[in-house]
């Protein structure tokens, strides 16, 4: 009963997919050019410092960092803040929360029918992009297995934060500019435009107690194998501490965002 509910809330997300597939199909042809900017980029880095390898990543080693990173940014891709101010401010709230599924399954669902089509329609070209022109090589099986769990661990993650974002509306009503900030702060201290090992160790030591590194640098990190069997097993299981706290974080919030919404008639 709640596998079909939450399938039907997926498949309305696979129809939002469908309404801006060119924006998804535009991005798909973005990423291509993007690694052949960092290509030339860091070749040009590696060649002016004269050295093979520049904080533990040879020149094939950070260019599979960025094709991976980009695989990784396709499925854990969320933007359930963006739904959760259009549904306040289009008054189509109550509709979601008059659901027979609760209101974080709800958009769970809804993001992960987006994510699907990802998967199917950039992750996985992305990823035999990669392979053909990029040298991009496939991992051990241990790694290979685990960066899949890392994988959906990180979405969870992600998913969490933007979610505990999307909540704010609640009192702020329009969170664009927070939506913007998010991506640029998130992106910066999870990995994805520079690899954390390029920052100084304090600052490494610091984000390590954070959420943000295991939504992009870890999984990117175990596929390419710089983590120990240990370091990997350890690793998964922070992910899913994370996803634990975020989750009461969540429901705790909700419970006082929907009290707002309750008393106030949002």
């Amino acid at each position: 009963m709640y596998l079909t509910r939450d399938w039907s809330v997926a498949k309305l997300g696979i129809k939002i997919w469908s309404t801006y597939r060119f924006e998804f199909i535009a991005v798909l042809i973005n990423t291509p050019l993007t690694l052949i900017i960092y290509y030339f980029l860091w070749k040009s880095i590696f060649s002016y410092m004269a050295v093979e390898v520049i904080r533990g990543f040879t020149f094939q080693e950070m260019i599979n960092y960025y094709a991976i990173g980009m695989i990784v940014s396709f499925f854990t891709w969320s933007e359930v803040d963006r739904w959760i101010e259009n549904d306040l401010l289009h008054g189509r709230m109550i509709v979601g929360m008059l659901k027979p599924v609760s209101f974080l399954s709800y958009y769970w669902s809804f993001e992960a029918g987006i994510n699907l089509m990802n998967i199917i329609w950039q992750m996985i070209p992305v990823f035999i992009i990669s392979f053909a022109f990029f040298g991009l090589r496939l991992a051990p099986i241990f790694n290979f297995v685990a960066f899949i769990f890392s994988l959906l661990f990180a979405f969870l993650i992600y998913f969490g934060l933007t979610y505990l974002l999307g909540l704010s509306a609640f009192w702020l009503k329009r969170i664009t500019g927070l939506r913007r900030l998010r991506r640029i702060l998130i992106g910066f201290l999870s990995g994805t435009f520079l690899p954390l090992t390029l920052f100084p160790q304090v600052f490494q030591d610091v984000l390590n107690y954070s959420p943000f590194p295991y939504t992009k640098f870890v999984p990117i990190s175990i596929y390419l194998g710089t983590l120990s069997d240990f370091e990997v097993i350890k690793a998964l299981l922070v992910q899913v501490g994370w996803i634990v706290v975020l989750y009461f974080i969540a429901h705790f919030v909700f419970r006082q965002a929907y009290k707002r919404y309750s008393s106030v008639g949002l």
